[in-house]
């Protein structure tokens, strides 16, 4: 039975087709062929699809003007941080992307196929995470990165084999200010320290009945989070006035 793209309106049958979490049908050729390989459509929903194939129209537009001409910059903070071949960070602009690279021919002439930008100040789990396969009748473990974030309309979370996940894990570490080990922890012990206080105080104030004791109970929130997090406002800001003139 032929079914109708939710989204083009193309005439599909069952091969042509990808069918959506919700029961909507996308087809293959057009549609679909928009979003990321990473993008999982079987438990998307047709708003996520659309979210995420204007994620990626956005995305590889402001990776060719935004990112790429930071591979090769003459200044070293304005320099790419690449994890794997398709895991780039902005570090100046509060940025990092997802991309996919072609060839217009053979292998010469590599280009951006496609490209998810999120706001790094958005990443909230950068984790290490193991996949077992058989490979001749025997397992192999691969390792690979667990990012995900929030405030993202589409592909908000996926996996990427990287270089080295402990790498990683303490490069993220370092931009967000915090630490999960022993070592430099003078700076984010202080926030942490400031973050306790913030919080005791909230909560003083509303044993007490204050009148203002809401705010301070938001400031609080606002100090936890940071104190497990790092503090994000500089890395949003940056990533904001960035992504400005793509903003209509």
């Amino acid at each position: 039975m032929a079914q109708k793209c939710a989204i083009c309106g193309a005439e599909i049958n069952v091969f042509q087709s990808q069918k959506l979490a919700d029961g909507n049908f996308i087809c293959r050729k057009n549609c679909r062929k928009i979003g990321m390989k990473v993008f999982d459509y079987v438990h998307a929903d047709l708003p996520t699809v659309l979210a995420h194939n204007k994620q990626v129209e956005e995305g590889t537009r402001i990776f060719n003007e935004l990112f790429l001409p930071r591979k090769k910059a003459k200044d070293k903070t304005k320099r790419l941080k690449s994890f794997s071949s398709g895991l780039f960070v902005a570090p100046d602009i509060g940025l990092m992307a997802l991309a996919e690279f072609k060839y217009k021919f053979f292998i010469f002439g590599k280009y951006c196929s496609k490209a998810c930008v999120f706001h790094t100040g958005d990443l909230y789990d950068y984790s290490e995470a193991k996949a077992t396969r058989l490979v001749d009748g025997k397992p192999e473990t691969d390792t690979f990165m667990h990012f995900a974030f929030i405030n993202t309309p589409g592909l908000s979370d996926f996996f990427e084999k990287c270089d080295s996940d402990k790498e990683v894990v303490k490069y993220f570490n370092s931009v967000f200010g915090i630490e999960k080990s022993l070592k430099n922890i003078g700076n984010t012990w202080k926030n942490q320290i400031n973050a306790v206080k913030t919080s005791v105080a909230a909560a003083k104030s509303i044993i007490k009945g204050e009148e203002d004791m809401e705010a301070k109970a938001a400031a609080a929130m606002t100090s936890l989070d940071v104190m497990q997090y790092g503090d994000r406002t500089e890395l949003n800001a940056k990533a904001d006035a960035a992504l400005a003139p793509y903003r209509s």
